[in-house]
């Protein structure tokens, strides 16, 4: 996620008028968001992916765009799906695209859109939102009903950081994520964007509850979510030892901070393996049957969780030293028959032939609008409810629904 200026999205040509798979635009989706409409001042991962889950759920979701960029940004990061981009594949599928400027005119025409529609979700900074009738005041009082959500890295009332930018790196850092990844010597940042996405995850859920309370009462809501916040949820337990008892959670590269033996091990062809141990009984059990030692089941340094992170080094040793004899296939095998709780440290190439993607349909093959086929994930909410539509599945083209959304709003009037 990221702040923007006040013109966060832009008008620009319709689309490039090649031949499309589907239907130019959605006509009857199914799922339990079907008739629910979202406008979207969106860029980037935080805001898109909220969106886009709520599209899973059958939402009509209105992507708004600034041309002066090519639209979100995120449609030019590169190239990799079908000569376009793979986060925006990723995070935009379904939607429909309408480039606004947020002059006089486009805010008339926003308006317009706001006054038919039952969700904002926006990720404009919050100086910005307010200069274009964003703040919740002004909200709440044109659009009583309307469920708005605002996404910023502090919050729109912050004191201490008012119109400060947020992207992922940089919330991981301020809210101690960063601090405790990587190796004791130098910090690491996660490897994929955890804050953005689970901002989105958020974002989706205070909306989805926004609007069974509206079922409730009538009222809109105004939601004021910031990505401190939600990167909080993930130093929870950090945070609470710190503030009771003074804690301070050191950083460790491969190994969990309070569970052991827990972490990464290297088996002898060079392959690395996860193994955890959570409960005492499993750890005489992996003494015995895979370190094959029965001694060590009964250690007193290592009869508890507490007593074997007093002594993690030797307890990590003895796993290194016996997995070291092995090759991964053998230790997978041996957890297996035994009920240990491992997984593989995989790369993406490793992911992508991963027997679990296809068992739960997680990809799919979908035509873009230059006729390319790109294999694209398919969203958990449209799994769960099989979500279908009878019109696109790719994510649409700059602008390119501006002709249906007109001919909609005119025929309102």
């Amino acid at each position: 996620m990221s702040t923007a200026d006040e013109t966060a999205a832009g008008n620009g040509s319709a689309g490039d008028g090649l031949a499309l798979p589907r239907a130019a635009a959605p006509t009857t989706a199914t799922g339990p968001l079907a008739g629910v409409r979202v406008v979207a001042v969106e860029h980037s991962v935080a805001g898109p992916l909220s969106t886009r889950i709520l599209g899973d759920l059958g939402a009509d979701v209105l992507k708004v765009e600034r041309p002066a960029t090519g639209g979100d940004f995120a449609r030019h990061w590169d190239h990799n799906a079908g000569g376009e981009g793979a986060q925006f594949w990723w995070l935009n599928r379904r939607k429909r695209s309408i480039a606004l400027t947020l002059d006089e005119e486009g805010r008339a025409l926003l308006g317009e859109l706001l006054a038919d529609a039952d969700v904002l979700v926006h990720n404009m900074s919050p100086a910005a939102a307010a200069r274009v009738g964003f703040d919740a005041e002004t909200l709440a009082a044109a659009y009583p009903r309307l469920i708005a959500c605002q996404i910023s890295g502090y919050g729109a009332d912050s004191d201490s950081a008012p119109d400060r930018k947020a992207y992922d790196m940089l919330i991981q850092a301020e809210a101690g994520i960063m601090s405790l990844t990587g190796t004791p010597d130098e910090v690491c940042r996660v490897g994929v964007s955890m804050c953005d996405v689970a901002t989105g995850l958020y974002a989706a859920v205070l909306v989805l509850a926004a609007l069974r309370r509206r079922e409730q009462d009538g009222a809109g809501a105004q939601l004021d979510l910031t990505m401190f916040d939600v990167a909080l949820e993930f130093v929870g337990p950090m945070l609470i030892s710190n503030l009771n008892s003074g804690v301070e959670y050191r950083r460790s590269s491969a190994r969990h901070h309070a569970i052991a033996p827990y972490g990464v091990f290297e088996c002898r062809d060079g392959a690395q393996i996860v193994i955890a141990i959570e409960q005492d009984g499993e750890w005489r059990e992996l003494a015995t049957e895979l370190l094959g030692d029965p001694a060590l089941a009964d250690d007193p340094r290592f009869a508890t969780n507490a007593q074997r992170i007093a002594h993690r080094g030797l307890v990590d040793a003895l796993v290194e030293a016996r997995l070291g004899a092995m090759d991964v296939e053998d230790v997978v095998a041996a957890c297996e028959r035994h009920r240990f709780a491992y997984g593989r440290v995989n790369d993406v190439s490793a992911v992508a032939h991963h027997p679990v993607l296809a068992e739960r349909g997680a990809v799919e093959q979908v035509q873009s609008a230059a006729g390319a086929a790109v294999r694209s994930m398919v969203g958990l909410a449209e799994r769960a409810f099989d979500t279908s539509t009878t019109g696109r599945v790719r994510p649409p083209q700059l602008d390119e629904d501006r002709g249906a959304v007109m001919q909609r709003l005119e025929r309102a009037t």
